[in-house]
C-alpha cells in the first residue's frame, strides 16, 4: 500500500506529545497552563492587582517553564528507551514481521470489497427487458449471466486464471476449460436413463421480493421456455426444448424431467435458462422489475444514466453449497452506467471512472492494447464466446455447385482480415469451434489463403474449371456495411476472383436488411459480416444453433417443407445426418464431420471472436470466469 494515503499524511502532520510540550516549555506554558487555554470561564472580579498580579505570573512561568522542560526530559527519555526496545525487537523479529505485513496487507486487500464500497460496472445500450431472465444473448450478457441477479439449478465450473506476462505485463489467461455442470438451486440430480433427468432441489433460497423459493418456480421455468415467443422470441434456451417431454414435480424437493430423444445439449439447457420470478416475470417491461434470487437485486433504473445492484437481504449464504461457499454479497452497491459505445466505455475505463465492464468487450485494438500496458488495471481472456462468418446461398447458380463455393472459400485471407480488424486474441480459422473442443480439429482449422497463398489459388482454379467455369460468371456478395471486416475482406475476394474471370457485385446492407435475407434464404450469393454462434462446451449447442453449417436459411424455404426437401440442402442427405446426430450428442467422428462441413462449404467462420476483459487493480478481487468466459459475479465463489 502506498504511504501517500490520507492517514500517513494525517500522521506527519499530527504533532507529538513531547514535540507539544518542548513547544509550550518555549512558549512559556506549563502542563497547567495547557489545561486552561482556549478553556474561558475567567471573571473579571476575581483578579488581583495589577503589580501582584504580574508577580504572581511570573511566578507562574518559571515554575511552568521548568515543569515543562521535565516532562519534556521524562518523555524524551521514555521514547527514546521505547523506540530503542522497539528496534531491536523489530531486527529480532524481521521476517516474521515481514510475513504479518503480506499477510495483512493481503487481508486488507480481500477485506476492500466485503466492507462495502461502489463496484462501477458499464453498458453500451438500456437493458433489454423483453428478453431479461429467459433471453441470454445480446446486451443484457454483462449482469443476466453472472448469477449476480438470476440463478440457474446448475452452472459450469470454475477456470483457473494464470497470469501471462509474456504477451503483456498485466495479461490474465483462463486455463483449465471445465464444462462439468455444478449445482446451483438444485442440490444435485441423478440421470437413470439417457431420456430421464431428476432433480433434487433446494428449499432454502429467497427471492427479492421476500417470497420462499419453491418447486413450482422450477416447473415454471421448464414450461415457460418451451414458448418459442418467450422473452421476445429467439431465446436460445427455447430452441433447446424441442426434445422436451414431461416435466413434474413428483414431492416439494423433487422435479422429474422426461426427454423425447437422447440430447447431446441438455446439460447446457441446465446451466443457461435463468430461475425467474413467476409472480413478477410479467412486470418486467413495464416496470423495470426485475427479480431474482442472487446476491443483488435490480434497483434505480434510469434509461439515461444506468442502474444499481444492491446487496440483497435475504440471500442465502449461510449454507454450505459449493458454489457460495457461505460468501455473500461483497459491495454495497454495483452501479451500472450507460456509455453511447464501447469506444466511449474504453475511454471512460482509461479515466479511471470504470472498475470493470466484464460483459461488454470493448473490442477496439487500439484502446486494448493501451490498458494492456497501462498499470492500473488487470486484463483476462478466456475463450470465445462468437465469430464471423462466410455464408453461401445452396441453391443459387451459377454457385450451386458445391465445387464453385470450395473455391470462393479457399481465396479469402482471413489471417489478414482478423489482423486488420479484429481483437487482440481473435484467432483466423474457418471451423466452428472454439481451440480446446472436443470438436475440434487443428488440422482442417486454418484458411488455405493463410497458409500458401499460391497453392490455394491453384486449387480455387482446379476447382472452378471442374464447376465448368469459364469466364464471366457474377459473384454477388451482401455485406454488413456496418462492420469493417465485411467491405474490406468483399474486396479481396474481388481482386482475387478477378483472376479466374469471374465479375463481382458487391451490396452495402444495413443491419435489418442483412437479418432479413438471412432469415428468408434470399440473399444473392455470399453473405458477409454476420456473427454466428461459435461457443466453447457442448458441441450440440454449437451445431444447434450454426444455421449456417445446416443450411436452414441458405435458401428460401416453405416453413410446411421438411428442411431434407428444401432446394439445394436435398443434396446433401448425409450431412443432414451427421448434423443430427451431432445435435443428439451421438457423433464421436469429428474429423470425419469437419472434412465434410468444408465439402458443402454452405458456410464458414472467419474468425473467432475472444473477449479481454479489463479490471482496476483497486477492486481488491480476483476475476474468475467460468468455462464459457463468463464473469462470475461478485460475491458469489466455488470453493477450493
Amino acid at each position: 500500500m502506498s504511504e501517500s494515503n490520507y492517514w500517513t499524511r494525517l500522521a506527519r502532520r499530527r504533532i507529538s506529545r513531547r514535540g507539544m510540550l518542548r513547544a509550550s516549555a518555549r512558549a512559556g506554558v506549563g502542563a497547567t497552563g495547557l489545561a486552561l487555554v482556549g478553556c474561558g470561564g475567567d471573571n473579571d472580579d476575581d483578579q488581583p492587582a495589577p503589580q501582584a498580579a504580574a508577580e504572581v505570573q511570573q511566578d507562574q512561568q518559571q515554575q511552568a517553564m521548568q515543569q515543562a522542560q521535565q516532562q519534556a526530559a521524562q518523555v524524551e527519555q521514555q521514547e527514546e528507551a521505547q523506540q530503542q526496545a522497539a528496534q531491536a525487537q523489530q531486527q529480532a523479529e524481521e521476517p516474521q514481521a515481514q510475513q504479518q505485513a503480506q499477510q495483512q496487507a493481503q487481508a486488507q486487500q480481500q477485506a476492500m470489497a466485503a466492507t462495502g464500497g461502489v463496484y462501477r460496472r458499464s453498458n453500451t445500450s438500456t437493458p433489454n427487458f423483453a428478453s431479461l431472465g429467459f433471453g441470454t444473448a445480446g446486451n443484457n450478457n454483462g449482469f443476466n449471466e453472472d448469477y449476480s441477479i438470476f440463478e440457474r439449478l446448475a452452472r459450469v465450473s470454475p477456470s483457473t486464471v494464470e497470469p501471462d506476462p509474456s504477451s503483456f505485463p498485466n495479461l490474465h489467461r483462463a486455463v483449465d476449460q471445465d464444462f462439468t455442470i455444478e449445482p446451483v438451486l438444485a442440490n444435485g440430480w441423478e440421470t437413470p436413463d439417457n431420456l430421464t433427468w431428476i432433480f433434487e432441489v433446494r428449499t432454502d433460497p429467497v427471492w427479492h421480493t421476500g417470497r420462499a423459493f419453491d418447486i413450482e418456480d422450477i416447473h415454471y421455468m421448464f414450461e415457460s421456455i418451451r414458448d418459442p415467443n418467450v422473452a421476445g422470441g429467439g431465446a436460445p434456451v427455447s430452441r433447446m426444448t424441442a426434445n422436451l417431454g414431461l416435466g413434474e414435480a413428483t414431492d416439494a424437493t423433487t422435479y422429474r424431467l422426461a426427454l423425447t430423444r437422447p440430447t447431446g445439449y441438455i446439460e447446457t439447457l441446465i446451466e443457461q435458462a435463468n430461475i425467474v420470478d413467476r409472480e413478477t416475470y410479467d412486470r418486467r417491461e413495464d416496470e423495470a422489475l426485475v427479480i431474482g434470487t442472487g446476491p443483488y437485486t435490480f434497483e434505480n433504473y434510469d434509461p439515461n444514466r444506468g442502474w444499481d445492484q444492491l446487496p440483497h437481504p435475504q440471500f442465502a449464504s449461510n449454507n454450505n453449497h459449493p458454489v457460495y461457499s457461505g460468501g455473500g454479497p461483497q459491495f454495497e452497491k454495483i452501479q451500472h452506467t450507460i456509455f453511447a459505445d464501447t469506444g466511449a466505455m474504453g475511454l471512460a475505463f482509461e479515466a479511471g471512472e470504470l472498475d470493470s465492464h466484464q460483459g461488454v468487450p470493448i473490442g477496439l485494438p487500439e484502446i486494448e492494447e493501451r490498458l494492456l500496458e497501462d498499470d492500473r488495471f488487470n486484463a483476462y481472456t478466456g475463450w470465445g464466446v462468437g465469430g464471423r462468418v462466410l455464408r453461401f446461398r445452396a441453391d443459387a447458380e451459377p454457385f450451386r455447385n458445391k465445387l464453385a463455393r470450395q473455391a470462393v472459400l479457399m481465396l479469402v485471407d482471413a489471417e489478414r482480415i482478423r489482423r486488420d480488424f479484429g481483437g487482440t486474441f481473435d484467432i483466423a480459422g474457418r471451423l466452428p469451434w472454439q481451440p480446446g473442443s472436443v470438436a475440434f480439429v487443428p488440422e482442417l482449422d486454418p484458411h488455405p489463403m493463410s497458409v500458401d497463398p499460391d497453392a490455394a489459388r491453384t486449387k480455387a482454379g482446379q476447382l472452378l474449371d471442374a464447376a465448368g467455369f469459364t469466364g464471366g460468371e457474377v459473384l454477388k456478395i451482401d455485406t454488413l456495411a456496418e462492420r469493417l471486416d465485411a467491405p474490406a475482406l468483399a474486396q479481396i475476394i474481388q481482386q482475387e476472383v478477378g483472376h479466374f474471370g469471374i465479375e463481382t457485385e458487391i451490396s452495402p446492407r444495413e443491419y435489418t436488411e442483412i437479418v432479413t435475407l438471412l432469415t428468408t434464404g434470399t440473399f444473392e450469393h455470399l453473405v458477409l459480416g454476420t456473427g454466428a454462434w461459435i461457443r466453447p462446451g457442448s458441441p450440440a449447442y454449437t451445431v444447434l444453433y450454426s444455421d449456417e453449417y445446416t443450411g436452414r436459411f441458405s435458401a428460401p424455404h416453405d416453413d410446411n417443407v421438411p428442411l431434407e426437401q428444401r432446394p439445394g440442402i436435398s443434396d446433401e442427405p448425409e450431412w443432414l445426418d451427421m448434423i443430427q446426430q451431432a445435435i443428439d450428442g451421438t457423433w464421436t467422428d469429428w474429423e470425419a464431420w469437419n472434412e465434410k462441413l468444408l465439402d458443402v462449404a454452405w458456410g464458414h467462420a472467419l474468425f473467432r471472436q475472444y473477449r479481454v476483459n479489463f479490471e482496476s487493480k483497486d477492486v481488491g478481487q480476483q476475476y474468475t470466469p467460468d468455462a464459457n468466459s463468463w464473469p462470475y459475479a461478485p460475491g458469489t465463489h466455488f470453493a477450493s
